[in-house]
């Protein structure tokens, strides 16, 4: 019997082998028919019914899937095979809670299997059940006595805690994972280092930190092998002990063996300085027992003081410096670490002039070794604003005398000019920029040109994958530039910038610096085209996508480059719906291989990435372009079907949303007052997550809209019901009794969201939000909440939606009928002044002489939010279309009752009124988009020339000259001659036109098919 089941199980697997090998090629249609083969054969075959249905599921025929995965699911099986195709299927279409369903069922049919116990835990990881996950684990253990799956027990009631009630969690949840290792610490059973870590946590997790450090210190402390974290975990309890003598000692020990570890030196000056306060003084004691690595005594008794007083702590920073200049290589951080010791005293007011000398001198002493490394002005960034106002002209001339370069004199070596890039950086640090002209800021940017031509000469052998060692000076002139474009709002300087980066790029393509400059370059003049190109060669991925994602996807979109915003979103969606899968994955290993430590941390990093900002944005966003860009209202009906939208339902967590950016991704050597501070980067989340509000709200508005109109169809498929009959009471819907059915719900929802919107948007015309100063070049872009607020899209959203209302309420009288043409009238009006601005903008942007430039990304902005108004006012009229068609069959009938004539002769004068006002609303918003497409035909229409600004021309001052980079004398270096130079210039010119021409083609196409839209909604 044992041998015909093992033949029946090779020859099946043999079978489910062609099937395995389609799938994995990606041939889903052969996996599918090599499905269908085996089952004809065995129409019992669990696992190839799961693999079909998997081909199908991959096919994208989910539905046909899930009935499939049903049948397989109620015979209940076992094999693993079976059950791990089903898994993967599950995952596929995000249903993890059906993978614990169908391991529970295993698990209840064969209850001492232990890979299926295994599985079941598994799945409950996947769903975050941490209860059921210590259930799950606690019977494996007795099925099978494993220290790994008493501690994956443990370890789920640790997460409990985590997810528990503080006061909860310390009083029950932690004690019992406690008690839980206690007992097989008692019992001599603990075998790994893991298992003491997760001891450790425990107790931490309580503030036992007397207990932790008593397991470090005693014989579960042997366990712990690894050499960098004892040290580091005794340090770390000692330090939340408060228990400075030994903490600084411990620290200083560990200075010994790494003197340029940052974080030593920080807990080290910590510990001294509270030393300090505490009043204990041990200048005179020495350490009585030595680490047993020290116990030769050779250890100079320096080391095993504990530093209570100031003097001592610069006599222990002066031991550092000898040992380390006694280095053949010298390391940055006692040089740093004499700084950070001036900081601390600063800032408690103990005079560190005094005790540590010249502040000057200690950066140069920094300076004088580090000059000429490209860490050198970030490392003294931070220090900068402990310079006095009246010793920096002091400071600036000492490093440049330091370099050694006279007045015009170019650097002979690449150290010289790594410390000259040094010099400049840091005089921009310290506010040397600040005060000069526009004059003497162009002259600068054409000197640092000058520079960065000359350096091309050291760039003989440098790979495309590395940076060009004279790139500092491209990006300083850029930033140079930047600054005059705010100063004079003149397109020409941050055209000058673009070219300037564009010709470093050519030089150095793989410099990150470059591209993110450009991209915001390119964004500030709206070419969204040549941006997104810059923004593809930045290759961002995984993690980037939401980090650095905000700085291209919250602005592609107002550039009308809809079709590479559709893109973008996908992109980013698909990171962070993958997200789920991958972090589930993280967390399987973790328990299988016992990394307890990282279990939480891969907890926390799904959490912040599921409540990213970003991810909720991009979400309401991808929705709104796709209501945007649907072709009629049955288009509009489907997608808003085939949308996780629940009007009724907000499903936006708004107090976990996370910031998720890096705002620190443009290098800037501004000084300390325009760098991206804290308030910046709250009031930026905050608009942002006020525009979310908004969009959230617009798309749950449409959504609702749109849904009470289907109701308002299938309720009503009779016409003789559409008729306002005397005898009914309350607000109705087409005819239908509001207060019967199903319309009353979804009516109080669209009312109730609507106010929402209406008390939202009042808030922000009371208290409209401040912009971010544009000469903070590391901070973000304005957020679209400003445009989209300077237009009128909410004002006509409101009107419309108000308009909806009426016509869903279904009122006669002729103040009802009034209020409904008003409604209708201001919306057109609201439209046509919206579309009659946009058309003089453009004029202007055509007239003789204009800076086109300048405006352009402005009045794309407007212009698209212009567009975008006039699609959700075509859904919404696509929404009255649906309510008012029914009206009008009663206009052709009459009534065979005399004594109602009267009645239906005033309720068909109030339809037909309703009606006319709502066809004259569609036609004038259908005239106005007509309109602006004349206008952007006029924009498209306008030759290259008047729209680009080129600095070649011959009359043009002799700086700019120097910005078109000719003349060199190394301009043939790497290939780059004056021909591929002077091409520079016609490439940006057409990457500028190109994206404008293609956003305009994009916005129009869009146009006309809002114009067809319209057009099928007149009654």
């Amino acid at each position: 019997m044992a041998a015909k089941t093992h033949v029946d199980s090779s020859v099946g697997e043999r079978r489910l082998r062609p099937i395995y090998d389609w799938l994995d090629n990606g041939n889903n249609k052969k996996a599918l028919q090599e499905a269908e083969k085996v089952l004809k054969k065995q129409p019992n075959f669990q696992c190839a019914k799961v693999l079909k249905a998997l081909a199908l599921l991959r096919l994208g025929k989910e539905d046909e899937c899930i009935q499939v995965l049903d049948v397989v699911r109620a015979e209940v099986p076992c094999d693993d095979s079976t059950l791990q195709a089903m898994t993967i299927c599950y995952r596929e279409i995000h249903n993890p809670e059906r993978i614990c369903e169908i391991y529970e069922a295993a698990t209840k049919k064969e209850p001492n299997n232990e890979e299926l116990l295994t599985h079941l835990f598994m799945s409950y990881v996947r769903v975050a059940d941490y209860k059921k996950q210590q259930q799950a684990a606690m019977a494996l253990y007795k099925l099978k006595p494993k220290n790994p799956y008493y501690f994956w027990a443990v370890m789920s009631v640790v997460m409990q805690a985590y997810k528990a009630d503080e006061k909860l969690a310390k009083s029950v949840v932690l004690p019992l994972a406690e008690r839980m290792v206690k007992k097989f610490v008692s019992e001599g059973k603990i075998e790994a280092e893991q298992e003491v870590q997760l001891y450790l946590m425990i107790l931490e997790m309580q503030g036992k930190f007397e207990e932790a450090l008593q397991v470090v210190e005693g014989p579960l402390g042997e366990k712990l092998v690894s050499y960098v974290f004892v040290p580091l975990k005794r340090a770390s309890l000692l330090m939340k002990l408060e228990r400075w003598r030994d903490t600084n000692i411990l620290y200083k020990l560990l200075l010994r063996e790494d003197m340029d570890r940052w974080s030593y030196y920080m807990d080290y000056f910590t510990s001294a300085l509270a030393l300090l306060d505490s009043g204990q003084d041990d200048s005179s004691k020495v350490k009585d027992n030595t680490t047993p690595a020290d116990s030769d005594g050779c250890i100079d008794a320096r080391w095993q003081i504990a530093d209570s007083t100031l003097e001592m702590c610069k006599d222990f920073l002066s031991l550092v410096l000898s040992e380390n200049e006694a280095l053949s290589r010298r390391l940055r951080g006692p040089y740093l670490a004499y700084l950070e010791f001036y900081r601390r005293l600063h800032e408690r007011g103990d005079k560190p002039e005094e005790l540590l000398g010249d502040i000057v001198e200690l950066f140069m002493r920094y300076f004088r070794n580090f000059g000429d490394k490209p860490c050198c002005v970030s490392d003294l960034k931070m220090f900068l604003p402990l310079l006095p106002n009246d010793r920096t002209k002091d400071f600036i001339e000492k490093v440049k005398e330091a370099v050694g370069l006279k007045e015009g004199e170019l650097p002979s070596s690449v150290k010289q000019m790594q410390q000259h890039i040094s010099s400049v950086q840091l005089s921009r640090c310290v506010g040397c920029h600040l005060d000069l002209s526009v004059t003497d800021k162009l002259a600068l940017a054409s000197s640092l040109l000058q520079y960065y031509d000359h350096g091309h000469s050291f760039n003989r052998d440098i790979q495309h994958t590395e940076f060009a060692c004279n790139d500092p000076y491209a990006l300083m002139a850029a930033h140079i530039l930047y600054d005059v474009w705010v100063e004079t709002g003149s397109s020409q300087h941050i055209y000058d910038a673009i070219l300037v980066l564009e010709y470093a790029l050519t030089i150095s393509p793989s410099n990150f610096h470059v591209k993110l400059l450009l991209l915001r370059f390119y964004t500030v003049l709206g070419a969204g085209g040549a941006a997104h190109r810059i923004y593809e060669l930045l290759d961002v991925k995984h993690m980037q996508l939401d980090s650095l994602g905000y700085y291209h996807c919250n602005h592609i979109f107002v550039t009308g480059q809809f079709a590479a915003t559709s893109a973008l979103y996908e992109a980013t969606l698909k990171f962070f719906t993958g997200n789920y899968k991958d972090s589930v994955d993280h967390l399987t290993f973790s328990y299988k291989f016992g990394s307890f430590l990282k279990i939480e941390e891969f907890v926390e990093f799904r959490e912040r990435l599921n409540n990213s900002l970003h991810y909720a944005l991009v979400t309401i966003e991808r929705m709104l372009l796709e209501l945007l860009a649907s072709k009629n209202f049955a288009d509009t009906i489907k997608y808003i079907e085939g949308m996780d939208v629940t009007p009724e339902k907000d499903k936006v967590a708004w107090d976990n949303l996370q910031d998720n950016r890096d705002l620190q991704v443009i290098m800037s050597w501004d000084p300390h007052l325009r760098q991206v501070s804290k308030e910046i980067e709250r009031q930026t989340f905050l608009d942002d997550v006020s525009f979310l509000r908004l969009r959230n709200l617009t798309l749950r508005c449409l959504a609702a809209a749109v849904d009470v109109a289907c109701a308002s169809e299938s309720n009503s498929p009779n016409p003789k019901q559409h008729h306002h009959h005397p005898n009914n009471v309350g607000p109705l819907i087409n005819g239908e009794d509001k207060d019967e059915g199903l319309g009353v719900a979804r009516y109080e929802v669209f009312v109730k969201i609507t106010e929402e919107l209406l008390n939202l948007y009042e808030s922000f015309t009371t208290n409209p939000p401040a912009q971010v100063p544009q000469n903070i070049i590391g901070a973000p872009l304005p957020s679209r909440l400003h445009g989209y607020l300077a237009s009128p899209s909410c004002c006509v959203l409101l009107e419309l939606l108000g308009l909806m209302k009426l016509l869903i309420r279904d009122d006669d009288g002729n103040s009802s009928d009034r209020s409904l043409t008003k409604m209708a009238n201001t919306a057109a009006d609201l439209i046509t002044s919206a579309v009659h601005k946009a058309s003089g903008m453009i004029k202007v942007q055509g007239a003789e002489g204009a800076d086109q430039l300048s405006g352009r990304r402005a009045l794309l902005e407007f212009v698209v939010n212009t567009v975008e108004m006039i699609s959700f006012a075509a859904i919404l009229c696509g929404v009255g279309h649906s309510l008012v068609k029914p009206l009008k069959a009663p206009l052709v009938r009459k009534s065979k009752k005399k004594k109602d004539n009267c009645n239906n002769q005033n309720n068909q004068q109030s339809q037909s009124k309703r009606i006319e006002a709502f066809n004259k609303l569609v036609t004038d918003i259908q005239g106005a988009a007509e309109e602006l497409d004349s206008a952007l035909e006029y924009w498209e229409s306008l030759p290259p020339t008047l729209s680009i600004i080129s600095i070649f021309a011959d009359d043009l001052p002799s700086h700019l000259q120097a910005l078109c980079l000719f003349g060199g004398e190394n301009g043939d270096q790497n290939g780059c001659c004056n021909s591929t130079r002077s091409g520079l210039g016609s490439a940006v010119d057409t990457k500028l036109y190109d994206s404008q021409v293609a956003s305009l083609r994009e916005i129009r196409q869009l146009l006309h098919v809002k114009i067809k839209y319209l057009a099928s909604v007149k009654v």
